[in-house]
């Protein structure tokens, strides 16, 4: 059994086309916008951006903070290329008005990555159900649009887990929560057992 199977070409699939204009419901612009972003359809995320998007909009995430469209562009084209597909489910979105008459749409998605290759012979070695060890990485993302008075998205913030993203890392992700999680909680109980000895210790000394 070879250890990197070959995955088969995904069928891309288009969104549909939504107009902008004074009318067009918000959350449908940020859903919109959310399945372009999170897709592997570079020529839309780069539109998208440049369409919905503020000159000097901001995004975020927990590991980084850009300004410009470009800069922007630049965070989603990157997983677009490497990974072999890039699917959203989106589980909610509700929407709010903030201060200066804006609009705060949130979208709770979870977003399946799927690298180009499978381990299937890992998995049968460690375990079969094992959900670190295939070519998916699942991460759940709420995902915060800030909308200004013309309609324009101002900020973007992407909110995760590091501790899910790690987990969910073929390979990766079976180290840390097999191994280096449990070791560090061996290694904690014993430096606290040890703490405790020389405390009693010392007592005994003072008397």
């Amino acid at each position: 059994m070879s250890i990197l199977a070959p995955m088969p070409m995904p069928v891309p699939t288009l969104p549909t086309i939504i107009y902008y204009n004074a009318n067009t419901n918000i959350k449908e612009i940020a859903k919109y916008v959310h399945s372009n972003l999170f897709s592997k359809r570079k020529d839309s995320q780069k539109d998208v951006i440049e369409t919905y998007y503020d000159a000097n909009a901001v995004f975020e995430n927990p590991i980084l903070l850009v300004e410009s469209h470009n800069r922007i562009i630049n965070q989603f084209l990157l997983p677009s290329t490497l990974f072999y597909s890039i699917t959203p489910e989106i589980q909610s979105i509700t929407n709010s008005e903030i201060a200066g008459n804006h609009h705060l749409v949130c979208i709770d998605a979870l977003i399946r990555y799927r690298l180009p290759i499978r381990f299937p012979c890992l998995r049968l070695i460690f375990s079969k159900n094992n959900k670190c060890l295939n070519n998916e990485v699942t991460l759940r993302v709420i995902s915060r649009f800030e909308f200004n008075e013309q309609r324009k998205i101002v900020r973007h913030e992407d909110i995760w887990s590091l501790k899910d993203l790690i987990e969910s890392l073929p390979i990766i992700g079976f180290l840390y929560v097999e191994i280096a999680r449990k070791l560090a909680g061996m290694i904690t109980g014993c430096v606290v057992i040890v703490a405790k000895e020389m405390v009693h210790a010392w007592k005994e000394w003072e008397i």
